[in-house]
């Protein structure tokens, strides 16, 4: 079985957060241990205007070292008049609403030649919350998803919640039934009891904090966090705030206060460059984790930080049930008193904090990346053995 995947806007950004270390993470797994699929990574050039097919060893290494490694062999590649054996794959896990081969004219080219597409959404933020979507994005998501309602053979989510977006949005396109499934996702890092060789990330995670990771952009609500933080300063000197996570679009005024504010380097801190060793030593050692945001295809440092054994406070909405359960502490989205009570009550209650602790640690059980691998390529295999895609997944959807 030949499967074709399209980084390119992984190649192009080279960060290993949100989408792009869900696609690192497939890859690793992919190049790796595939048994009976040929995986093909291509990446779009335009100056040539054209795929390149780029060599399975060198994405070995690249997926270790997404931000520098730069490919050697790139082979083009036609893909708008390859013709393909039957069966044969192309698969959307990057963010492609963005990418420069536009797939309402690449979709139905692939189809024409013997293509089946498959595609892995994370959300429909740009659809059903378009005032925390750049403009750009909601102007290239509207036809890619129209897209993928004309073409896709199959569609993976990363939660029930957004599997259900698409369906109440494909209600109103009056287009047939498209197959889904509901895979999750994985959150599990490598342990490292070391400290950190950043002298100064060692003294600061070795502090009592409040953990934020997350790019810093409207949706996410930093600001209400912050706004929290001002109130509990007061309350607990001892307690600190750490934001890790790049700057997004829309937050110029946060970022100002931010970085105006009294507290700032003392007892408030910004990382916005640090790599998963550093992201792994930070959640081991948070007092607290939140995750404030209105509206998530998934929440992933929900998990990230419930695996870590961690308190965590998130929003009520969307995805983030889903992901965090009964181990996670729920607030309506913005309400900043609710927050300072809650994280008060850990403060200052040590056997509740403690307990509390305790049962995530023992009860919570995370979705490794390996199980997320193995959930969407156990979809390629069962394919493969059935032959007809109609007999599998008509009226399928299953949840991890």
């Amino acid at each position: 079985m030949i499967i074709y995947i399209d980084i390119t806007m992984l190649d192009r950004g080279r960060l290993n957060t949100g989408i792009q270390r869900v696609v690192t993470e497939f890859l690793k797994r992919a190049i790796a241990t595939s048994v009976g699929i040929d995986y093909k990574i291509i990446s779009y050039n335009s100056q040539l205007k054209s795929m390149e097919l780029l060599d399975n060893q060198e994405i070995k290494i690249f997926v270790n070292n997404v931000k520098k490694y730069q490919f050697k062999t790139k082979q083009t590649l036609d893909i708008e008049t390859l013709e393909v054996p039957k069966n044969t794959l192309f698969f959307d896990i990057d963010s492609a609403w963005n990418a420069p081969l536009k797939r309402a004219g690449l979709y139905p080219k692939l189809k024409q030649n013997g293509f089946l597409i498959f595609n892995l959404l994370y959300d429909l933020v740009p659809v059903v919350n378009p005032q925390y979507a750049h403009a750009q994005t909601v102007s290239n998501f509207k036809p890619f998803l129209k897209a993928i309602y004309q073409h896709s053979d199959l569609v993976f989510f990363d939660s029930l919640s957004a599997n259900n977006d698409f369906i109440e949005q494909q209600k109103l396109t009056n287009t047939n039934h498209i197959p889904t499934r509901v895979v999750g996702l994985g959150s599990d890092f490598i342990k490292n009891k070391e400290p950190l060789i950043d002298s100064k990330l060692n003294k600061l995670a070795n502090k009592k904090y409040i953990l934020f990771v997350g790019t810093i952009e409207p949706r996410k609500s930093q600001y209400s966090m912050l706004k929290a933080f001002n109130v509990l300063a007061e309350k607990d000197p001892d307690l600190n705030l750490v934001f890790i996570g790049r700057q997004g679009w829309n937050v110029e005024g946060f970022i100002k206060t931010l970085n105006s504010h009294p507290l700032k380097d003392k007892r408030l801190f910004w990382l916005n460059n640090i790599n998963d060793q550093q992201l792994n030593y930070f959640y081991q050692n948070a007092f607290i984790v939140t995750y404030l945001s209105e509206y998530e295809g998934y929440g992933l440092p929900i998990a990230e930080s419930l695996q870590m054994g961690n308190i965590t406070i998130a929003s009520k909405n969307s995805s983030m049930y889903e992901v965090g359960r009964d181990f996670a502490d729920y607030i309506e989205y913005g309400t900043q008193n609710e927050l300072v009570d809650i994280i008060t009550l850990y403060t200052e209650n040590t056997a509740l904090y403690a307990a509390k602790k305790q049962h995530i640690k023992k009860y919570y059980k995370a979705i490794s990346w390996d199980k997320f691998y193995q959930s969407v390529s156990d979809v390629f295999t069962g394919f493969e053995k059935s032959k007809k895609i109609k007999c599998l997944w008509t009226h399928w959807v299953f949840i991890i």
